[in-house]
């Protein structure tokens, strides 16, 4: 298989069973993102996108649960741009977790870690990709 085969593959739909997998990872990914600030302003070693007085910044806020809702919307709809949005936004939340890492706060290594899961969980719903949409992997 030709490298351009297999990156025009990329594009194609996930099954509905990965999709659902594609789902609810970040939908996980989501409820813990959200854990994960309220614990990093609780023990005082905030992520970047919290503010010192548990006033969250709302665009931040807003640029990390939406590319969580934009992937599980588009995995719901079993579209074909499901998986490279997936991982475009893990490797968005990796680079933005990294900020973080220069600095002394400890929640940036758990949201290091959990975008990285995040990112692995989405590349193993590629097993769905070239099945036919409506099908389950065998």
């Amino acid at each position: 298989m030709a490298t351009g085969e297999r990156i025009w593959q990329f594009f194609t739909p996930l099954s509905r069973a990965w999709n659902r997998v594609l789902f609810l990872t970040w939908a996980l990914f989501a409820v813990a993102m959200g854990f994960l600030a309220a614990t990093s302003q609780r023990t005082g070693k905030r992520l970047w996108w919290v503010d010192a007085h548990g006033m969250h910044l709302f665009f931040t806020i807003a640029l990390i649960y939406f590319s969580a809702v934009v992937v599980m919307g588009l995995a719901i709809k079993q579209s074909r741009f499901a998986m490279a949005v997936a991982v475009l936004c893990g490797i968005a939340h990796i680079v933005s977790a990294s900020f973080d890492l220069s600095g002394i706060t400890g929640s940036a290594t758990a949201a290091f870690i959990l975008a990285i899961s995040t990112l692995a969980a989405s590349l193993a719903c590629s097993a769905g990709i070239g099945q036919r949409p409506g099908t389950t992997a065998q």
